[in-house]
């Protein structure tokens, strides 16, 4: 599968698990985890389901005090 399918897939599986999600964040999420050789083994959706159950990580510096 080429990236630009990966990526839409991914991004349509996003919008399932996460709708208030605007597309271009949605968008961005999905070639963010396409650049992480690990997602790039599983299929999109399933990407996308063990990303979100891995929990979304925060930035260093941006926890809540």
């Amino acid at each position: 599968m080429d990236t630009n399918e990966w990526v839409a897939r991914c991004s349509a599986r996003l919008h399932a698990q996460w709708p208030r999600l605007h597309r271009g964040q949605r968008d961005e999420v999905a070639k963010d985890l396409w650049n992480d050789q690990r997602w790039q083994q599983s299929e999109p959706e399933v990407a996308v389901v063990e990303w979100l159950r891995e929990g979304i990580p925060v930035p260093i510096g941006s926890e809540p005090q």
